[in-house]
């Protein structure tokens, strides 16, 4: 497939669908897709994961960078995001007739030009590739959502999205119908998990759906945090209503720095230094590079060293004080480790 300058100047963008589904036929985009036709002096950046159209070798999809080199855009300028299948939390589903199913994804973050979330259905089939839009009132853009495939329909719940496109405590739930990927928003009922991502969705018997793990995005103070789900929901899909299966109720809380800027990677405390020592507590094992667990009083405890906070996770019954006592005591070692002033919040 040739992809001419002209081509590319006219398919280049993201863009939104005009209606349920839009059937978009964009060579640009299919050849960023397939990732043929490169040449091998183009990097493509942060690759993404091979692909495989049935019948063809596994490819890489292109990303901005490589488009960007290959058409000679200036690199360092600003620029509308270019169209890419380069993308982190997006679904795969794989279907008993050959089709694979994409939904959404984005690429990069926001401090990226080519920063986008995508709302879009992607089919793999046969060798084929065919894609699918939507306007943005039939589907928000989505990413790292659950999509699960139940009868003639795959259920899409979840996701990060835009800020302004969330909703404190809402979970939204769509569902794409397999024959002719039309997509509905399922109005859900009961007690939901809140804006949920990253999450873990499996079929159960009787027509529910279970959801496990994961963050949920709350809104506090008009500013959006991030908390880790403890909780084990499930929806029924006859009723559509959801049901909290356990009530764990354990305490988070979430360490700041006052000026709200990032633990940068040259000076982030490692997490074995925000042990407290003035509590009696014991060192448990940890294979995650990024995280500390310690045991007080015979209840784990996980320290979470991230880019934006340090999060604390009391998982049990803890007294108040104590859980208190914990997090204060880890404040006053991440600003001893950092030398910076930081906050403590309980979420």
């Amino acid at each position: 497939m040739e992809i001419t300058r002209e081509l590319f100047e006219a398919q280049r963008y993201p863009k939104f669908g005009t209606s349920n589904p839009e059937r978009i036929r964009n060579d640009f985009w299919e050849w960023m897709i397939r990732g043929d036709q490169g040449t091998p002096e183009y990097s493509l950046g942060s690759p993404a994961s091979p692909i495989l159209i049935h019948g063809e070798k596994p490819k890489t999809p292109f990303g901005p960078y490589h488009a960007r080199r290959f058409f000679e855009l200036p690199l360092d300028r600003c620029d509308e995001p270019i169209w890419t299948f380069d993308r982190m939390g997006a679904s795969s589903t794989q279907l008993p007739d050959g089709r694979t199913i994409f939904v959404g994804g984005e690429h990069e973050d926001f401090y990226d030009q080519d920063f986008w979330i995508y709302n879009d259905v992607v089919v793999f089939r046969a060798g084929k590739i065919e894609i699918y839009g939507y306007p943005k009132e039939i589907l928000q853009p989505t990413d790292f959502h659950t999509a699960t495939a139940v009868g003639d329909m795959i259920l899409i719940i979840g996701c990060i999205g835009y800020p302004a496109d969330r909703r404190n405590g809402k979970t939204p739930v769509y569902g794409l119908h397999l024959n002719g990927y039309r997509i509905s928003e399922l109005q859900t009922s009961g007690e939901a998990p809140g804006w949920i991502s990253k999450h873990e969705a499996h079929i159960r018997p009787g027509g529910r759906i279970s959801v496990s793990g994961g963050s949920i995005l709350v809104e506090q103070n008009g500013e959006w945090r991030v908390r880790r789900n403890l909780e084990d929901y499930e929806l029924d899909l006859k009723s559509l209503v959801w049901s909290r299966l356990t009530s764990r109720n354990w305490r988070q809380f979430q360490i700041r720095q006052s000026d709200r800027t990032a633990f940068l990677l040259e000076d982030r405390p490692k997490p074995k230094s925000l042990v407290p020592i003035e509590i009696e507590c014991a060192v448990v094992a940890c294979d995650d590079w990024n995280q500390c667990r310690i045991e007080v009083e015979g209840i784990q405890v996980s320290l979470t060293v991230g880019v934006s906070c340090i999060e604390i996770v009391i998982e049990g019954n803890l007294s108040e004080k104590m859980s208190m006592r914990i997090a204060q005591e880890v404040l006053a070692r991440a600003e001893e480790t950092t030398h910076r002033k930081c906050i403590l919040e309980l979420l």
